[in-house]
């Protein structure tokens, strides 16, 4: 009877356990620390995009308040500009990459920061500062960037010190700008070689691409490089040469909107006086066919 008695005692008393459980709506609260940080901000850079054209450019910070259940109140975080972070920076990367193309600190003049405070709202987690910029002026061989770094906060949480800084560099961009791959052929004797420019963005209807196999390298910009000029159909392309480049556009260029491909005519003149006929044939490396060519 003792045992029959014991073992009814220990079900009633799991049973009791089991309700109070059950029935139990503590709230614990805050699970760890609130803490803020940039988005994007791991190693620092972050690489935003320019739409060359168009005059409302914006560079978007967000800042994050990391935590377990949303704040209750408005939080404000102020933040600062760092140029110092650039330099940073740029000497770390040039220590491990000797071809790294240093950041240059964007002027003034071409952003607006007058609101140095970004506002979480209450029930929210993260906030965002927008500085309008304009790219007029800029010279298009330098990599311009903006840094900032996040100062205080109205609450005193923490704030990562791994991810407090961020700078953000600005690549312009246009419709027909990217990575292209195809072939590059020499006239008459149809030499043909592999080709994989990068075009890049000028204004919203002129690239700039190296010309034929020349080097890409920055420290030939001066002579290797040309202009493509799209016109307002999208479609008839004209070749002008870049800065000092020795280049003759042919005529009968195109670009086919749909297919994003380059079919470009001109002749160069390369360092030893030869003088090369193009007809080179590129497509967008991003292109993907639908399958509703006709």
């Amino acid at each position: 009877m003792k045992i029959e008695k014991y073992i009814i005692y220990l079900f009633v008393l799991i049973a009791v356990l089991l309700t109070s459980c059950s029935n139990d709506d503590t709230d614990f609260g805050e699970q760890y620390k609130k803490t803020i940080f940039f988005v994007n901000s791991q190693g620092m850079l972050y690489t935003d995009t320019c739409a060359c054209g168009e005059n409302d450019n914006v560079l978007t910070y967000s800042v994050y308040c990391a935590s377990s259940e949303p704040i209750k109140s408005d939080l404000t975080i102020t933040l600062s500009r760092m140029p110092e972070a650039l330099d940073s920076l740029n000497h770390l990367q040039s220590l491990g990459n000797p071809l790294y193309v240093p950041k240059v600190l964007m002027p003034e003049i071409n952003y607006t920061f007058e609101d140095s405070v970004v506002t979480i709202k209450a029930g929210q987690q993260y906030g965002l500062l927008k500085v309008p910029y304009i790219m007029t002026g800029l010279d298009p061989d330098q990599q311009y960037a903006l840094p900032l770094k996040i100062v205080s906060n109205s609450q005193g949480y923490d704030v990562n010190k791994d991810l407090n800084i961020i700078i953000i560099q600005i690549k312009r961009i246009n419709g027909y700008s990217g990575e292209f791959s195809g072939c590059s052929i020499e006239l008459p004797n149809s030499i043909i070689r592999s080709v994989v420019p990068v075009l890049e963005a000028m204004s919203a209807n002129t690239l700039r691409m190296p010309i034929h196999t020349l080097s890409s390298d920055v420290t030939f910009h001066d002579t290797n490089f040309m202009i493509l000029k799209i016109a307002g159909d999208s479609t008839a392309v004209t070749i002008e040469p870049w800065m000092n480049a020795i280049v003759t556009d042919l005529g009968g260029s195109t670009y086919d909107k749909k297919k994003l491909y380059f079919d470009l005519n001109y002749s160069f003149t390369d360092s030893l006086g030869r003088e090369f006929i193009i007809h080179e044939k590129i497509g967008n490396m991003e292109y993907k066919d639908d399958g509703d060519d006709e």
